[in-house]
């Protein structure tokens, strides 16, 4: 049976908004908990692993994860690619889905909705947004870890390939078999802002958490709340997104 982790990256440093990882969101649960706890609530994984960096700044986010129960793996923070490999390695994955610390309303749905379709081909890369149809920052990739392992041996990789870990991939349709599933009617409203790169996505991220009361919303109650109540969600709008597989057309 192929074995699937979920990987999370995670550091304290961010460029416009240090220290977001462990960040409180809501009832005093930092960002990466609720992260966490919602990539746990997906049937199709077996285990979560959260891939942070041996610097000494990171040294918060690992006792964060041995407190709380959490796998932890330490690599480089800067070759992400090889942080994350090690540590799909080290976890003994076959595939992994990656995701990033700042995944506020990670879609635990759509997640097993790719790793079943992963698992019924022949794939290296199954994901959802190297088109944006479901909002920003609701998103999944599902990578074979074997091909993960040999990117990052290779030496003739850019700087930005080995920082964003799936970037060579889902640039290379012609290399990988890659599947892209596009948003349903009902789930697309690639207007939507749902990530956590500033502090307004942090304040958004704490009012949309008290309202629902729980930390398992999914993201039909999300842009079900979008349609009721617009201007909870005004404040991230004109926010500009600085890295995405969709992105790399422009």
């Amino acid at each position: 049976m192929t074995r699937i982790i979920g990987t999370i990256e995670a550091r304290m440093g961010s460029t416009r908004l240090p220290g977001k990882t462990l960040a409180p969101i809501y009832n005093e649960m930092p960002l990466l908990d609720c992260v966490v706890r919602r990539f746990r609530a997906c049937r199709t994984l077996d285990d979560v692993v959260v891939a942070t960096t041996v610097e000494q700044g990171d040294d918060k986010i690992a006792d964060w994860c041995m407190a709380s129960g959490v796998s932890v793996f330490r690599g480089s923070e800067e070759d992400v690619l090889k942080r994350v490999a090690d540590a799909a390695q080290e976890f003994g994955a076959d595939a992994i889905v990656q995701m990033g610390a700042d995944s506020a309303y990670l879609d635990y749905l759509l997640i097993d909705q790719l790793v079943d379709y992963y698992r019924c081909g022949q794939f290296d890369y199954v994901c959802n947004d190297l088109k944006l149809t479901y909002p920003l920052g609701i998103y999944g990739h599902v990578v074979r870890l074997e091909k993960l392992v040999e990117l990052s041996q290779r030496q003739d990789l850019t700087d930005k390939d080995r920082s964003d870990v799936v970037r060579y991939i889902f640039e290379r349709p012609e290399v990988y078999a890659i599947s892209n599933s596009e948003a349903p009617p009902g789930f697309r409203h690639p207007e939507l802002r749902l990530t956590i790169d500033y502090p307004e996505d942090l304040e958004q991220a704490r009012t949309v958490y008290a309202h629902f009361g729980n930390h398992l919303f999914t993201t039909s109650d999300i842009i079900e709340l979008y349609q009721q109540r617009p201007e909870m969600f005004e404040k991230t709008t004109n926010l500009v997104q600085q890295s995405a597989p969709f992105l790399k057309a422009v």
